[in-house]
């Protein structure tokens, strides 16, 4: 019988709270760490801005030496990420039978690009790398990772913003539903930038205070992060057919976007909340009371975050509710696939990892502040909410 199911049969991860899948899995129930970030290269800050940075990663040490001399940051965090969690296997893997790769990215290389610019106006256009040209394109850091890795199938790198990696998973799901191949790597990167950090510091997005609270009565923003999660997706005969143990099936995936945050002060539609957790239910032909626990996408900004708070509310009331950027930081374009593999790892572990912190939340939520352990959840929604009205819903079964 043939199965078309798409399922998750391989997952790596790299984040402030450990620089793999299984580092992060062991640290994600009791991490608490954050940082902060003030000068770059060719700009700094007046005072330090809280920050979810990537801590004792050498890439040197995961990739060698050999040709990184010229690869920005977020090049090495994929590249790094793509070792760690599947270099072994794409190894072992004959070329023209290596699975496709999708990344989703809000800014990509988005440090090198500014700073290629700042370089020639400070040093002048003579005086530039010029093989530092090749960083300044939003897909340099999937094409390098094409290139190392031999993976011809498919190269996209899709750019929609906070909500980058839910689409670059959901482009990947619609390769593998249509048979244009069996087996993709996708999701998504970020790095912390000074430029992404300014954006968020002059739009007011920032905390003022340096503390997340996600669904917090009292939040005033967010604090940005850094990181890059990978899946090797494959349909359900092409797992079964190498033998492949499947981690867990994506059973719904849904997308919209509500232009409510441009033109209505920040503020988030419902019904569109609704409406994308509703699809992703039905995808999975289950009722929302059949959800395990919700991977929130609040990340401390009361308009969006009071929109999925009150919706779930209504919808799954008393369901546990745990908000993983609490701990990783607000990472843009990958929150979503950093979120799905802190979901996946507590999945693993049947347990649903707290936010370790105490402060007063929404009204009608079951927020975890302790991590609670033996909890197994069959279902659990991985939600994506953001400023720039990008909204969608993710829903992964545990096989």
């Amino acid at each position: 019988m043939s199965d078309r199911h798409i399922v998750i049969t391989g997952a790596s991860a790299i984040c402030a709270a450990g620089n793999s899948f299984e580092e992060l899995s062991g640290n994600l129930p009791a991490f608490s760490r954050i940082d902060s970030k003030k000068t770059f290269e060719f700009h700094s800050f007046d005072v330090d801005i809280p920050c979810y940075a990537v801590a004792g990663l050498d890439p040197a040490a995961v990739l060698g030496k050999a040709g990184l001399r010229t690869k920005d940051w977020a090049t090495k965090l994929l590249l790094c990420c793509v070792e760690s969690g599947f270099g072994p296997m794409l190894t072992a893997i004959p070329e023209p039978q290596r699975p496709g790769l999708c990344v989703g990215t809000a800014f990509g290389s988005v440090q090198s690009i500014g700073d290629f610019l700042s370089d020639s106006i400070v040093n002048g256009v003579n005086n530039v790398n010029p093989q530092a040209f090749a960083n300044t394109v939003i897909n340099a850091p999937t094409s390098n990772a094409n290139i190392r890795y031999v993976l011809r199938d498919l190269s996209a790198t899709i750019s929609t913003g906070f909500n980058a990696s839910l689409d670059a998973l959901l482009y990947a799901c619609d390769h593998l539903r249509c048979g244009y191949l069996n087996a993709v790597i996708a999701g998504g990167l970020e790095e912390i930038s000074y430029y992404g950090l300014l954006g968020l510091q002059r739009s007011g997005a920032l905390s003022r205070s340096g503390t997340m609270m996600p669904m917090g009565i009292d939040a005033d923003g967010t604090c940005a992060g850094e990181g890059c999660a990978l899946f090797l997706l494959e349909t359900g005969n092409a797992a079964k057919e190498r033998g492949a143990t499947v981690l867990a099936e994506i059973a719904g995936i849904a997308s919209a976007f509500d232009p409510g945050p441009v033109k209505q002060n920040g503020n988030l539609s419902r019904d569109v909340v609704r409406f994308v957790i509703d699809d992703a239910c039905k995808q999975a032909g289950i009722r929302p009371s059949q959800i395990g626990f919700v991977a929130a996408s609040a990340d401390g900004n009361p308009k969006i975050d009071e929109a999925e708070a009150s919706v779930l509310a209504e919808i799954c009331p008393g369901l546990p509710v745990t908000a993983y950027k609490r701990k990783i930081g607000e990472c843009y374009g990958a929150s979503t696939a950093l979120s799905l593999a802190c979901a996946l790892a507590d999945m693993q572990h049947n347990r649903i990892s707290g936010i370790g912190a105490d402060y007063r939340a929404m009204s009608g939520i079951a927020l975890v502040r302790d991590t609670l352990e033996s909890r197994t959840s069959t279902y659990a929604l991985v939600n994506a909410f953001s400023c720039d009205g990008q909204c969608g819903a993710l829903i992964i079964k545990k096989r």
